[in-house]
C-alpha cells in the first residue's frame, strides 16, 4: 500500500514544510462560509491525521485512509476519534458529514479518469445536503515537469533521515519512485517505495465534481497558487 513502508516517517518529513494549524484556519473558513452550522468533518485520505487533530476542537471528526499503517497512527494521534480503512473511490461508511475534505493531492491517487469520477462520486455520497467538500488537486497535468529530482532531509536528535525522489510521466499516469535512509546509532535502515498516480486537467476535476452533483467551486490561493483548492457543495 501507499506509504505502508514509510508511514513512521511521515510526520517527522512532512511537518517542518507546513503549517497543519494555518491550513484547519482556512479549512474552518471555507466551511463556514457556505455552511455555518457544519458540526462533523470526515478526512480522506487522513495519512496520519495531522489536518485532524488541528480540526478536532471545532469539528467532531472522523478520518479514513488507504494504508492500514498510516491510519493506526491517526488513531493513536485522536483516541477520540474513528479512523477506518478504505480506498477512496468505493469506500462507505453509511454515514454523512457536514464537511469532507481530501487534501494534500491525495486525489491523484484515484488512479484514472474513471477512479476520479468514482471518487467524486463517492465524496458526495458522504456530504450532506447543503454540505461543503473540499479537494486539493495536484498541479495540473499542463503545468506538469518531468524528471524533476527531489530531496527531503530531517535531523532529529536520535536519527537522520533523508528522502529522495524521482517521477516520470507517460500521458496522464505518473510513476515516482522515493527512496529513504534512515541513519540512527544502530545502523542504517534503506526503505524504497514505488507510488503510481494520475495527473487531471482543471477541465478533468470539474467534470468528474459536476458529474458527481455537485456545485464547484475553486480557490485559485488555496494553499499553494500552483495547485489552489475547490470548494464544493452539495445542493
Amino acid at each position: 500500500m501507499t506509504f505502508s513502508k514509510s508511514a513512521h516517517l511521515y510526520d517527522a518529513l512532512y511537518t517542518t514544510d507546513r503549517d497543519y494549524e494555518a491550513q484547519a484556519a482556512k479549512i474552518d473558513r471555507w466551511i463556514r462560509e457556505r455552511l455555518p452550522s457544519a458540526r462533523t468533518l470526515l478526512d480522506v485520505a487522513c495519512g496520519t491525521g495531522l489536518h485532524l487533530q488541528a480540526l478536532q476542537e471545532l469539528y467532531d471528526v472522523t478520518g479514513i485512509d488507504v494504508c492500514e499503517e498510516m491510519a493506526e497512527i491517526a488513531r493513536g494521534r485522536l483516541p477520540g476519534a474513528l479512523i477506518h480503512v478504505g480506498d477512496m473511490r468505493d469506500f462507505q461508511l453509511m454515514a454523512r458529514f457536514d464537511a469532507v475534505i481530501c487534501m494534500f493531492s491525495s486525489i491523484t491517487y484515484a488512479g484514472s479518469m474513471g477512479g476520479l469520477r468514482a471518487t467524486a462520486a463517492t465524496l458526495y455520497e458522504h456530504v450532506a445536503p447543503g454540505g461543503v467538500c473540499i479537494v486539493e488537486p495536484f498541479i495540473p497535468a499542463e503545468a506538469w515537469v518531468d524528471g524533476l529530482l527531489g530531496l527531503r532531509t530531517k535531523r532529529e536528535d536520535d536519527r537522520v533521515i533523508a528522502m529522495v525522489d524521482m517521477a516520470q510521466r507517460e500521458g496522464s499516469e505518473v510513476r515516482r519512485e522515493i527512496g529513504y535512509a534512515v541513519a540512527t546509532s544502530a545502523g542504517i535502515e534503506l526503505i524504497r517505495e514505488c507510488h503510481e498516480f494520475y495527473v487531471f486537467s482543471a477541465a478533468d476535476y470539474i467534470e468528474a465534481f459536476n458529474a458527481a452533483g455537485f456545485a464547484v467551486g475553486f480557490d485559485p490561493q488555496g494553499f499553494d497558487p500552483s495547485r489552489g483548492m475547490y470548494v464544493l457543495t452539495r445542493p
